[in-house]
């Protein structure tokens, strides 16, 4: 018989998950109400700080719940050969400037595969690209998978 399992990750096994993901959800909060959106990262395991590319159009409801927002949460999750992943880093969201930025962090940020869609009726042009930095204050991993057990072991 499976039984649900759950392990904590370590630091490394945080950094090699985020190493091998591009997208996660930014959640963000105004006053009572919430606001969470896909996104595509990238991670510096050297300070474990999470990357994202914004995309702001006028009068982005994603810029004013960002602007409003002292604390965000960034989930990244992913089902596995182990069982279902997931690491939340929390922490404080800082626009970057394009020469504020390493070298080899604008190297992974362009090499991002982003789909391309649109969801507005408003042309690309319209849109600003930003960079920002979650500084995490908290990062934590959780492993959900099965293990199985005979009868004789329960």
């Amino acid at each position: 018989m499976a039984q649900q399992t759950a392990t904590q990750m370590d630091a490394l096994e945080i950094d090699e998950f985020l190493e091998s993901q591009q997208t996660g959800v930014l959640a963000l909060a105004n006053d009572g109400d919430a606001y969470a959106v896909p996104l595509s990262f990238a991670y510096d395991d050297d300070d474990r700080s999470v990357y994202l590319r914004l995309g702001f159009a006028p009068g982005s409801q994603k810029q004013r719940y960002l602007e409003r927002t002292d604390h965000v949460s960034f989930v990244v999750y992913d089902d596995t050969d182990e069982g279902w992943k997931s690491v939340l880093v929390e922490g404080k969201v800082t626009m970057l400037s394009h020469d504020s930025l390493d070298a080899a962090i604008v190297e992974v940020m362009e090499g991002l595969d982003i789909p391309y869609f649109q969801v507005h009726s408003r042309p690309a042009t319209d849109i600003q690209f930003n960079v920002a930095c979650i500084e995490p204050t908290q990062v934590n991993g959780i492993i959900e998978g099965y293990s199985h057990r005979t009868d004789d072991e329960a």
